[in-house]
C-alpha cells in the first residue's frame, strides 16, 4: 500500500502560485495574448509559411496547445497528492476546473469567449501531466527525460502566458 506523501512547503507554495496564475489567466478581463501580437512574430510567420496556412491558423493552434500545456500541472498535482488515484480522477478534475473557468468566461462581465475546445484541451493537459508523473515514478530514464521535457515546455508556456497578463494589463 502506498503511503500518502506529506507536501513540502515548496510544493504547497508552487501549487498555490499555480492556482493563482490559473485564476488570473482564466478570469483575466481580456484574452491573455491580446497585447502580444503573436500573429506578427517571425516564428509564427515561419510556421505558417512552412505549413502553407495563415498566421491566424497558427495562432489558433498555439492557443489550443497552450491550453493543453497550461493544465499539465493539474495532472501532476493529482498524481503526486493522490498516489492511488486513476487517470480518470485527473481527467475529471481537469475538466471540472476548466468548466468553471469557461462558465465564468461565458457568464462573467469580461471580454472573453467560452469554448468547449478549451475544456477538451485542458482535460488532455491534465491527463498528460498525470501520465508523465506516473511514468517518471516508474523509473525508466526515457520516462524521466520525457517528463522533464514536458516540465520545461510547461514552464515556457506559463512564462509566455504570464507575459501576456502583464502586456494585456497595461
Amino acid at each position: 500500500m502506498q503511503q500518502r506523501r506529506r507536501p513540502t512547503r515548496a510544493v504547497i507554495v508552487l501549487a498555490a502560485l499555480y492556482v493563482l496564475l490559473l485564476a488570473a489567466i482564466g478570469l483575466w478581463p481580456r484574452h491573455v495574448d491580446s497585447g502580444l501580437a503573436v500573429q506578427d512574430w517571425r516564428v509564427t510567420s515561419a510556421i505558417a509559411d512552412a505549413l502553407s496556412i495563415s498566421t491566424d491558423r497558427v495562432v489558433d493552434a498555439a492557443e489550443v496547445l497552450a491550453n493543453v500545456v497550461f493544465f499539465v500541472p493539474v495532472g501532476v498535482l493529482v498524481a503526486w497528492a493522490l498516489p492511488r488515484a486513476s487517470i480518470l480522477v485527473a481527467a475529471l478534475l481537469g475538466g471540472a476546473v476548466a468548466l468553471v473557468i469557461e462558465i465564468a468566461q461565458w457568464q462573467g462581465p469580461i471580454d472573453r469567449t467560452a469554448s468547449v475546445l478549451d475544456v477538451a484541451a485542458d482535460v488532455v493537459g491534465a491527463v498528460l501531466g498525470f501520465a508523465a508523473m506516473r511514468a517518471a515514478a516508474g523509473g525508466s530514464r526515457l520516462a524521466r527525460t520525457g517528463s522533464w521535457a514536458l516540465a520545461v515546455v510547461t514552464v515556457g508556456v506559463l512564462a509566455v502566458l504570464l507575459t501576456g497578463l502583464v502586456v494585456s494589463g497595461s
